[in-house]
């Protein structure tokens, strides 16, 4: 089906109207999507938005049901007629990605995954025999869940346009909360500081940065958090898992604090979160009212820190 692309995302001014809000992490494996999944429960008058479209994983803690899905097109791969081509080999000769392939019969085919959409096979072509067509990248789908309308989608093996896919399914959430007038849009943004980070970071209003007491993910705490700012970002932070290594943990809390960075929460290594996990579940469905209270002051603390009323 045709898309219907959306408005430009809006950040906002702090108007009054929607705000969106990513959780990211820096490192994999920290907590973050759990977060999120807690947050998707708490927070009121908000659309999800899964921008992990390598690895989407919100869906299996939100209980999607897929009330619509289109295809993902992104750029251009080069197609040879066979019934035009003259195998004059120019095509191959200019390509400088090797995408072009020749069978055993002699047959002249390009390699999809190799082509790069630059046209010059179509341009050195004298017999016309090259078209360019639009490449299937991935799935967008948009989900209803117990917690809100959800967006997200799934790269096609050997893609690699995954940013621009995430901006498309933020424009998708944006567009939907200022159409059913929502305050929030809640990111749950993919790890590391890459394209689909970057295109998760770009216009929002705040990040929730997620990371753990462990060497690698101090490193990438610090990554990120550089990656945000530099966008503008308000930034708070949340120490998951943080009794694992009591040290590492106090070293995160006084770097946040030279950073004046608030630290959110401090989420402890629990076997009960753990199981959660196992059946599918977020932290928030175990029941427990003070582990439930402590992911409430993550939004709360951050709202009020950066967002009061």
């Amino acid at each position: 089906m045709a898309r219907e692309v959306p408005p430009t995302l809006v950040q906002n001014q702090g108007d009054g109207k929607m705000r969106q809000i990513v959780v990211i992490s820096g490192k994999g494996g920290t907590g973050k999507t759990t977060v999120t999944a807690a947050l998707a429960r708490l927070v009121e008058n908000k659309v999800l938005v899964d921008a992990d479209v390598d690895a989407s994983n919100l869906e299996i803690l939100t209980y999607p049901r897929t009330v619509k899905t289109e295809t993902y097109r992104e750029g251009q791969t080069a197609v040879i007629d066979p019934q035009k081509c003259i195998s004059c080999d120019l095509c191959r000769q200019h390509c400088r990605f090797d995408a072009i392939v020749v069978d055993d019969a002699g047959k002249y085919s390009v390699d999809e995954h190799a082509c790069e959409g630059c046209k010059v096979c179509q341009l050195v072509c004298p017999a016309g025999a090259v078209s360019m067509v639009e490449v299937e990248a991935g799935v967008v789908k948009q989900s209803e869940t117990p917690f809100g309308m959800l967006y997200h989608g799934e790269l096609s093996a050997g893609r690699d346009n995954s940013g621009k896919m995430v901006t498309y399914l933020r424009e998708l959430g944006a567009d939907y909360a200022q159409k059913n007038d929502l305050d929030w849009v809640l990111i749950d943004g993919a790890p590391g500081i890459g394209c689909q980070v970057i295109a998760s970071v770009t216009g929002v209003d705040g990040a929730i940065v997620v990371s753990e007491p462990t060497l690698s993910a101090i490193h990438d705490l610090k990554r990120v958090v550089e990656l945000a700012l530099h966008f503008r970002l308000k930034v708070g932070v949340v120490i998951n898992k943080v009794d694992i290594n009591p040290s590492l943990s106090r070293e995160i809390r006084r770097w946040a604090e030279s950073q004046n960075l608030p630290v959110l929460a401090e989420i402890p290594l629990d076997k009960r979160i753990i199981r959660a996990m196992v059946e599918k579940k977020s932290p928030i469905e175990i029941g427990d009212e003070s582990l439930t209270d402590l992911y409430r002051r993550i939004w709360t603390d951050f709202v009020n820190h950066y967002f009061p009323k």
